[in-house]
């Protein structure tokens, strides 16, 4: 039998997101800490998810202007 989603790839990656999330929210319903402590511990993660995910648009215009670069480069012949 085939299955809907195309390769199997892409079900293992939804398997494994699944059971991350499921194990992270195990683990924070079962940590040995306050839930103020808990609390403070994820606000300080989101902060610097947010302040990492702020950077991500800057790094890939970089990125994306370096391999434009190094593509033309390349087919210039230039080392």
């Amino acid at each position: 039998m085939s299955d809907n989603l195309g390769s199997g790839g892409i079900g293992l990656f939804f398997a494994f997101a699944g059971g991350a999330l499921v194990g992270g929210v195990a683990a924070v319903l079962l940590a040995p800490r306050s839930g103020a402590a808990t609390r403070e511990l994820l606000a300080g993660k989101l902060d610097v998810s947010r302040e990492l995910a702020a950077r991500v648009p800057q790094a890939i215009t970089e990125a994306s202007a370096a391999a434009k670069d190094a593509f033309s480069a390349a087919l210039n012949g230039e080392a």
